[in-house]
């Protein structure tokens, strides 16, 4: 039977770990599935974890549109495109030209200035309609064609838009699906002579550039990305330029993918520069000839807004050391060119399988760690969160996005949980022990070591000096005989509550029932004031407790019962005996036996005590001298006292 119910509660237990294991499975399932609460402190963490600023393999200079070119030129609004045509004039014309210029701009329509219009008046041109000039292409529109098409290594920007989907942020599969109503081109004749990029950087939707478009499709048509146009345009000059090529292996063994075959055309990408990390150098200064043209040769010149109030910056994750989070255009399509060169893409992981593979990973550890100590269960949750992030960087590095918050929560959740399921388990556990010593224990000692948090019992044996009483009832077996085993029964039970009432009043320990005797130590387990003192003072308690039980007990059954009680003090072993399989707290040596010895020749109602007790309790208590008297076991004799009365009824505090 006792096989049986342990297995049953093992069961029971497995059943508990197994159903809080599936409920935190299912919860985490539905923590990690889309839409994820705690998005932006996931995706600051994941970047923390995948983002590192490097230095940048690809020969990029950012030519800036910023404030100083602004106080000088005014704003792009009101300049001639004549601006930009110059610009390719004096860097494709130098000794050393650049081997492709990007322009992170908008070219569209016709650009007619003041000086146009003024210019149109004097040739006649003008009939007094304003919409007639700007119809008609300017010298600047005329002179940025023509130096496009004359160097042949200019990318300017088309961009792509929806008049259903605002900004496009509501879905965000692919750039396809978003962007198909129109693209916004170049004007004609720009447009035949230069190649065209995408220049969207769409936020993701947590309102940071997290993700980058290859291109899309359009009216059966393929059109890359900014950064993937250029970078196509420089692969093509590495191939036309054999010493350059000879010089920069990296750039010709590189192999652009074309993404035009494939499914997906939205990437994550990882940031290789900050704010400020890239080459550059203003507009102005090139076009006043205070920097050299020659300086940017054979180098991707990309072209765009510096200036903080052009409105052409977003916010993105990786800062530089000034704090900084918003990163302009142009730096933004840098850092992809960079990611696409370096193979710095990822594909996100499909939400669903990783939810799956969480939740599987945190229901295991869940019931691992119910399962074992909180130092085993710590090592468990930590392990758990280092080979997760392990995992995610490699995953990462070979182009699969994973998000790693949810499991860093999911880990710090089940650690607290499972040191307050402890904590719980532990209070529950001093609970039973508490109930446990109150059937052995006085109760006010076992309040006493509880408020103090001490349950250090030393497990195996050690001496200590104890008092012992052990007491019989005589007659019993006698009385047994004519008695049904009811009502034998029944004043066991009586005779018993008066012995344990005693020995609790006293604050000993009951160590045992043996038959119709019991056995009490004092000072043990735990340490006790006046102990010798408090084990006669037990005696005599029960000495007058079983006169009035045994008057009680000739008008219930015409029986009467009396006791006889040994007390004897000193050295003791104090500790678990048994096996492993079963083993009592309790205590043995000759001080053991001796009092057992010395209640066996007690008589009915007397109470012997050996002579060290006698000695240790001096003029405290009234005694008569028994004289030596023989103990089973013993060589020798022993005196012995017989207690009479006690004179002091406090015990003494230690």
């Amino acid at each position: 039977m006792a096989q049986k119910k342990g297995f049953k509660h093992k069961k029971v237990d497995i059943r508990i770990k197994l159903g809080v294991s599936i409920l935190v499975g299912i919860c985490v399932f539905l923590l990690v599935r889309p839409p994820r609460p705690f998005g932006t402190l996931d995706e600051q963490l994941s970047n923390f974890i995948y983002q590192s600023e490097s230095v940048s393999t690809l020969p990029i200079t950012i030519v800036k549109i910023d404030e100083e070119t602004l106080n000088a030129l005014g704003q792009p609004s009101e300049w001639s495109r004549q601006v930009y045509a110059d610009l390719v004039e004096i860097l494709d014309g130098s000794e050393n030209p650049p081997a492709v210029i990007i322009f992170d701009t908008l070219f569209t329509g016709y650009k007619n200035t003041v000086d146009d219009l003024v210019a149109a008046i004097e040739d006649g041109k003008w009939n007094g309609n304003d919409k007639d000039i700007f119809d008609e292409i300017s010298k600047g529109d005329i002179a940025l064609a023509e130096a496009a098409a004359k160097y042949g290594n200019v990318v300017t920007g088309i961009n792509a838009g929806s008049t259903e989907h605002g900004n496009g942020r509501e879905t965000l599969s692919s750039l396809q699906d978003l962007f198909h109503n129109y693209m916004v081109m170049p004007y004609d004749e720009l447009k035949e002579n230069v190649a065209l990029g995408i220049t969207n950087c769409d936020p993701d939707e947590l309102d940071y550039i997290t993700k980058a478009y290859t291109g899309m499709w359009f009216e059966g048509k393929w059109y890359d990305s900014l950064s993937i146009s250029g970078l196509r345009l420089f692969m093509d000059y590495v191939a036309g330029h054999p010493e350059y090529a000879e010089k920069h292996p990296e750039y010709a063994d590189f192999e652009l993918p074309d993404y035009s075959v494939m499914d997906n055309n939205w990437f994550r990408f990882s940031f290789s520069e900050a704010v400020g990390g890239f080459s550059s150098v203003p507009l102005i200064k090139i076009l006043n000839g205070d920097y050299p043209a020659g300086n940017l040769g054979n180098e991707i010149v990309l072209v765009g807004a510096y200036a903080t109030g052009l409105g052409d910056a977003y916010p993105v994750y990786l800062s530089n050391s000034d704090g900084e989070k918003n990163m302009n255009g142009v730096e933004i399509h840098a850092n992809i060119m960079e990611a696409v060169f370096e193979g710095k893409l990822q594909t996100e992981a499909k939400p669903d399988v990783i939810a799956v593979v969480y939740a599987i990973i945190s229901a295991g550890l869940i019931f691992t760690m119910l399962s074992v100590t909180i130092l085993k269960g710590m090592i468990f949750s930590v392990s758990t969160l280092v080979l997760h992030i392990i995992s995610s960087i490699i995953f990462y590095k070979n182009d699969i996005y994973i998000h790693t918050l949810y499991m860093v929560l999911v880990c710090i959740t089940l650690s607290i949980a499972m040191i307050i399921f402890h904590y719980v388990n532990v209070r529950a556990e001093r609970v039973k022990i508490n109930n446990a010593f109150r059937m052995y224990v006085a109760p006010e000692i076992v309040d006493d070591v509880a408020e103090s948090g001490s349950y250090q019992l030393q497990l195996g044996g050690r001496n200590k000096d104890v008092a012992v009483l052990f007491v019989d009832i005589r007659g019993f077996t006698t009385m047994s005989e004519n008695l049904a085993p009811e009502e034998v029964v029944e004043i066991l039970n009586e005779y018993f509550g008066v012995i344990t009432d005693a020995i609790f009043k006293n604050k000993g320990t009951l160590d045992k029932f043996i038959g119709d005797a019991a056995m009490a130590v004092f000072n043990s387990p735990f340490d006790l004031d006046d102990y010798v003192f408090r084990a006669v003072s037990t005696a005599c308690d029960i000495a007058r407790a079983s006169e009035t039980l045994g008057e009680k007990l000739m008008e219930r059954f015409g029986k009467k019962v009396s006791y006889g009680i040994g007390v004897n003090c000193g050295q003791a072993i104090i500790g678990n005996i048994g096996s492993n399989f079963r083993m009592d707290y309790t205590a043995i040596g000759d001080t053991v036996n001796t009092a057992a010895r010395l209640e066996s020749n007690a008589k009915a109602g007397e109470i012997l005590i050996s002579e060290e007790v006698k000695n240790r309790l001096a003029d405290r208590i009234e005694t008569e001298d028994v004289g030596e008297i023989p103990l089973k076991g013993k060589h020798n004799k022993i005196f012995v006292y017989r207690v009479k009365s006690l004179k002091d009824q406090t015990p003494k505090g230690l």
